[in-house]
């Protein structure tokens, strides 16, 4: 199921805009600006094939955004890694 599953984000991870991840995020009421929102969605398209093994790239992010979005969107990631992979 893992292998689906991340066969499936490298085969979509190129459609991920700022968009989605901004009303992704405010869905689970974490309120990026939209410049915060273009960092985080660039991060994961760069950096989605390491975030699939190891949690600890998530600091690259830090200092790159303000720290409640960088504490919510690290526990969101976390938790549909739980929930999934």
């Amino acid at each position: 199921m893992r292998k689906l599953i991340e066969r499936i984000i490298k085969n979509n991870i190129k459609n991920l805009n700022y968009h989605l991840v901004m009303g992704y995020l405010e869905s689970k009421n974490v309120y990026p600006t939209e410049d915060e929102a273009i960092i985080i969605t660039n991060f994961l398209k760069e950096n989605y094939n390491i975030l699939l093994k190891d949690n600890s790239i998530l600091l690259n992010l830090k200092g790159n955004i303000r720290d409640d979005i960088y504490y919510g969107v690290s526990n969101i990631l976390i938790s549909l890694k739980n929930s999934y992979l």
